[in-house]
């Protein structure tokens, strides 16, 4: 009886679940903006639950840094840190070179085909403009080159660095909403051609200037102050 009474309900941990995927993808992608207060209220009855789902997903998203507990007022989306950025920026550098120097080493025509196949759908979605697909397929990219490198530990490092950069990738995939510039695509092809060739050093240039592409830019327009929906 007991378990007819159940059969029908979701599973509370699966409910947390729920809405922490979808409050996640919200600020990974800037529909919620830095500073936005996350309203359990609201966000509940969005979701049709109970407020005690919500405010649990709310502390996961507070512990992954994307979320900020305000002392007896709830919690808001984590604001960018600009002052970070530059140590973001070096570990992603450090990654993307020691993932693509491993991929080279242990890579070869087979496991080169399988990134040109992300590369060729990757240039399919610039073309048509679709900036959430670059953004998720430019991940696919770097971290099949982690695989292929064959170190769980810097895959799993690179897929958070580039999950807690997704929001300065949407910045940049912002000030290119006509086109993403060529170098980029130019540079993930030398990394595919390393890989075919086992060319440990032409992989590791390729990686450091791929990395310097975003770096650059968003650099240029937190110095200038040139308006790329940087919060305050």
């Amino acid at each position: 009886m007991a378990k007819d009474q159940t059969s029908g309900r979701k599973p509370r941990g699966g409910n947390v679940d729920l809405v922490y995927s979808a409050l996640r993808d919200d600020i990974l992608e800037l529909r919620r903006a830095p500073g936005e207060v996350l309203d359990e209220a609201e966000i509940a009855s969005t979701f049709g639950l109970s407020r005690s789902p919500v405010r649990e997903a709310i502390v996961r998203l507070t512990a992954e840094g994307l979320a900020q507990a305000l002392k007896n007022r709830g919690a808001v989306v984590s604001r960018l840190d600009i002052e970070a950025l530059p140590a973001y920026f070096d570990a992603q550098t450090l990654l993307f070179r020691m993932t693509a120097r491993l991929a080279a080493q242990n890579g070869g025509p087979v496991a080169a085909a399988r990134l040109k196949k992300i590369q060729d759908r990757h240039e399919a979605i610039v073309a048509a403009r679709d900036a959430n697909g670059v953004i998720q397929n430019n991940r696919l990219f770097h971290l099949e080159i982690a695989l292929i490198g064959g170190n769980r530990w810097y895959h799993d490092w690179l897929a958070s660095i580039l999950d807690q950069g997704q929001r300065v990738m949407r910045l940049y995939v912002r000030l290119h909403a006509e086109n993403v510039p060529m170098d980029q695509l130019s540079y993930h092809h030398a990394l595919i051609e390393a890989v075919v060739n086992r060319d440990i050093d032409a992989a590791d240039q390729a990686a450091l200037a791929d990395a310097q592409i975003v770096r650059d830019e968003i650099s240029r327009q937190v110095s200038t102050g040139s308006g790329v929906g940087l919060p305050d």
